[in-house]
């Protein structure tokens, strides 16, 4: 407890779809539910989520395929404890755009190639190697890299060390204002597919229940105010202030809050599951992840709060 507030520590990958919760940490909105709540950037999912199984967090926000890979014992690492994670609510489903060196102009030039991820076993990994190979390119022609998060997939791509990699959106058209080549394919991968979630240890989710649910109706509250048109004006200072480490220009901020605030906006009135897009992340598992698991369906990993 800290002045008379529970606390709950997030570990998250920051990007504008953390917009919410930081809206809710300025406004008061955690607080009027007798919240303190610590958001850390996350440097890579294996940290995040060894972080999580471990008791170092008690939330994470991050892509559902590393809730089953853990819970199914086959993440990027081996925690101390044994994962029982759980989803709590839903977040951002962030398309992360493709992006290859200018010398590259098509899918077919990855062969042979270096593709930085996050984790070659777990997040987006899987979505990226069925894409790969609708597009003709099977596994062992070229090579995934784990670096870690967007910013560190970015690095890697611009110094040559690889030759692709799935990007964030600002990142991206900065890549692309440069020469470098976005690589899309019709149809889009990313279409009806689950990405963000937010997760947490099912015990001690089951022991906070009415902590979660001050948290769920905070975040929501503020979900409502990044999305409404009246506050257009004030959403890229907030974004600006939190996300000083994407090196956001007052016109990065300003296009970010316009896609947040779109039709097309990668954060929903409600935080919902897409259940179709679960089993889409589900089955890419089923395919790809080793050692082989048979997976049960969607409601084994679901705990809404």
């Amino acid at each position: 407890m800290s002045d008379g507030l529970a606390e709950i520590s997030i570990c998250a990958f920051m990007g504008p779809e953390t917009s919410p919760i930081q809206r809710a940490q300025e406004a008061g909105y955690f607080a009027d539910e007798g919240l303190k709540i610590h958001c850390e950037a996350a440097p890579g999912s294996i940290h995040q989520m060894i972080g999580l199984i471990d008791g170092d967090y008690n939330m994470a926000m991050t892509a559902v395929d590393n809730v089953i890979a853990y819970d199914e014992n086959q993440g990027g690492a081996t925690p101390e404890h044994p994962a029982d994670l759980i989803v709590l609510l839903g977040c951002a489903t962030d398309p992360r755009p493709l992006i290859a060196r200018p010398e590259i102009s098509d899918f077919a030039g990855l062969g042979g190639a270096r593709i930085a991820v996050d984790a070659v076993n777990t997040g987006f990994s899987f979505l990226l190697r069925q894409w790969l190979e609708d597009q003709g390119l099977a596994l062992e022609d070229y090579q995934l890299i784990p670096v870690g998060a967007v910013k560190a997939r970015w690095d890697a791509v611009r110094s040559g060390d690889c030759a692709a990699g799935l990007l964030g959106k600002a990142d991206a058209a900065t890549a692309v204002l440069e020469g470098y080549t976005w690589l899309q394919s019709d149809p889009d991968p990313w279409d009806n597919y689950q990405g963000g979630v937010f997760t947490a240890d099912r015990t001690w989710a089951r022991q906070n229940r009415a902590a979660l649910q001050g948290f769920k109706r905070a975040l929501l509250k503020a979900v409502d105010w990044v999305l409404a048109p009246e506050n257009a004006d004030d959403l890229p200072d907030l974004l600006i202030r939190h996300l000083s480490h994407l090196s956001l220009s007052s016109t990065d901020a300003i296009q970010a809050a316009m896609e947040l605030q779109s039709p097309q906006s990668i954060l929903k009135p409600g935080l919902p599951i897409n259940q179709d897009g679960f089993r889409v992340v589900m089955e890419l598992r089923q395919k790809y992840g080793t050692p082989p698991v048979t997976l049960g369906g969607v409601d084994k990993y679901l705990d809404l709060i």
